[in-house]
């Protein structure tokens, strides 16, 4: 019974303190061409990454993005909306002075745009 204590104590450490670092201003520095809700949503999956792999890190902030190249093979509906085509972005995450670069690969879909990136590049 302790242990499950202890599991939900430290998954809710973990996803509190994940609050307490989204107090960085968005939009993020930088190139970046994804809106606020998207940049919330990747540096809350960057965070996720890096805080486990430096638990004594209070320190987390965006640096810099660079957009590498504006979005391509768009298409747009009848109503003039984006419903195809993708762009890709470099982010850079100071987690207590080490920098960590992040690809990002954003997908505009019909209905909203997602993101992928290669979590191992931030460990």
């Amino acid at each position: 019974m302790f242990r499950f204590y202890l599991i939900i104590i430290s998954f809710l450490f973990i996803n509190l303190s994940a609050y307490s670092y989204y107090d960085m201003t968005t939009p993020v520095e930088g190139e970046s061409i994804a809106n606020n809700e998207l940049q919330f949503l990747v540096i809350k999956k960057a965070y996720k990454v890096l805080a486990p792999k430096n638990p004594t890190c209070t320190d987390y902030h965006v640096k810099n993005t660079q957009l590498l190249h504006y979005p391509y093979d768009v298409k747009k509906n009848k109503k003039g909306k984006y419903v195809k085509g993708y762009w890709e972005e470099i982010w850079s995450f100071d987690a207590c002075g080490q920098v960590k670069q992040l690809p990002i690969k954003f997908y505009i879909k019909k209905n909203n745009t997602v993101f992928e990136t290669d979590d191992s590049l931030l460990q």
